[in-house]
């Protein structure tokens, strides 16, 4: 006798997004990527707010650690299994660690955000971002309206480098106060 196999039938969207997109989404919910790399700032609006974070001249403890991971670990690495391997972990290293030690350069606009790291720009308008996740060092402006696994690559992360209050409050009015975490969390920002 022959073999009887089952065949699932998806609903209709996720087929039609499958073929449309060859990555499958997190969720039908999930954000296509927009690009915004023909848009130019004068695009974006009138210029609110622009600011420079620059972690490693804010120094303290929290340097001397980076400063001895990024040498002792390629150090180590090098002693225990050769060259290679030390300037394999420099490489990476350095390239985590990048934004850490090079300025990186924000700009809000009345129509949207860009920021600027290495002569990269990456323009974003205000309604891509659905919800917003500030901590002490800088907010979170996600795609998604719920925590995502994503949110990292289709997101930024905006350092506050002195900035905390301005940028919340541009934030919390163009992305929406409801959104953001919690007004309590916000306030402990400053």
């Amino acid at each position: 006798a022959g073999r009887h196999y089952v065949s699932t039938v998806t609903p209709e969207s996720r087929s039609m997004y499958a073929m449309e997109n060859p990555t499958p989404p997190e969720s039908l919910d999930d954000p296509a990527p927009v690009d915004l790399s023909a848009t130019t700032a004068q695009d974006l609006g009138r210029l609110l707010l622009e600011w420079r974070s620059h972690p490693v001249k804010q120094g303290g403890k929290r340097l001397w650690v980076v400063i001895g991971v990024f040498v002792l670990f390629p150090v180590g690495l090098t002693l225990l299994y050769g060259p290679f391997y030390g300037v394999l972990a420099l490489v990476i290293l350095g390239g985590s660690l990048a934004t850490y030690f090079l300025p990186t350069d924000y700009f809000f606009y009345t129509g949207g955000l860009e920021s600027v790291f290495l002569g990269v720009r990456r323009r974003f308008t205000w309604d891509q971002f659905r919800s917003c996740y500030p901590d002490r060092h800088g907010v979170l402006l996600s795609p998604f309206p719920q925590p995502s696994r994503l949110e990292n690559f289709r997101g930024i992360y905006l350092r506050f480098d002195g900035q905390a209050s301005k940028i919340m409050a541009i934030v919390s009015e163009r992305v929406g106060a409801h959104t953001c975490e919690s007004e309590q969390q916000t306030g402990s920002l400053q």
